[in-house]
């Protein structure tokens, strides 16, 4: 390791000697620290230390963006599909305009992966027939304080009688053949969704990728065999 201090009358460098005579040229003078060293009791800016810090600090910087690349990609994913089916699903069918006279609304929470999952269903008669629907789009478009969190609040929005505009669609099955009537023709917000989803969803999964290759290479920087070399110094 080079000497830490430096006599200012002949350039003499010793590791001690502070306030004493220069062994070379006996000049009673304090050592001055050398350049590049650090001062007794000082940490220098690239000590193992702070080196240690930082890498600790890149992980969990990589560990976060690389949870929001596969939150981002899972949700772009899972969106795409459910909004292109919903889209194919309607695509070229026949439907029209009439009401869903409701006799009874459901509200069903059951435990799921992440959560308790919730159901709001209602069934009720179209032009003679009984049919199931999904009330969650209409109540979206209904004035309400909050969204009901059980089945009376479900009850006081939605009572036995209530008239639903909605459309048919008489060649599904299930609950595909009643859509509420929404600004959107049928299909079309599935449709745009479906397009917002491929337009933003790769650019958020490109930026969050460069930005953990170029994390994960500041941080192979910290093994590399210059790096090492200089924190083994400062160990001896």
């Amino acid at each position: 390791m080079a000497a830490a201090h430096r006599c200012p009358a002949c350039g003499f460098e010793s590791d001690s000697f502070p306030n004493l005579p220069c062994p070379h040229c006996g000049t009673v003078v304090r050592f001055e620290p050398r350049r590049g060293t650090s001062a007794p009791g000082q940490t220098s800016a690239h000590s193992p230390s702070s080196q240690a810090t930082s890498v600790i600090l890149l992980n969990l910087t990589i560990a976060v963006l690389s949870l929001a690349f596969l939150v981002c990609l899972l949700f772009g994913l899972v969106t795409l599909i459910n909004s292109h089916n919903a889209f194919n699903r309607v695509q070229g069918q026949p439907y029209h305009a009439t009401t869903l006279q409701v006799i009874r609304p459901f509200y069903q929470k059951s435990a799921g992966m992440h959560g308790p999952d919730v159901s709001i269903l209602a069934s009720g008669i179209v032009e003679g027939k009984q049919e199931w629907m999904n009330l969650v789009p209409y109540l979206k478009s209904v004035p309400r304080e909050r969204f009901p969190e059980n089945q009376a609040e479900l009850n006081d929005l939605v009572p036995p009688g209530t008239e639903i505009p909605v459309y048919l669609f008489p060649n599904l099955k299930g609950q595909s053949r009643i859509q509420v009537i929404d600004v959107l023709p049928p299909g079309e917000a599935s449709r745009k969704t479906e397009m917002w989803v491929l337009k933003r969803v790769p650019v958020a999964i490109a930026v969050l990728g460069a930005l953990i290759f170029f994390l994960m290479r500041i941080r192979r920087s910290y093994a590399s065999p210059a790096t090492q070399a200089v924190t083994a110094s400062y160990k001896r």
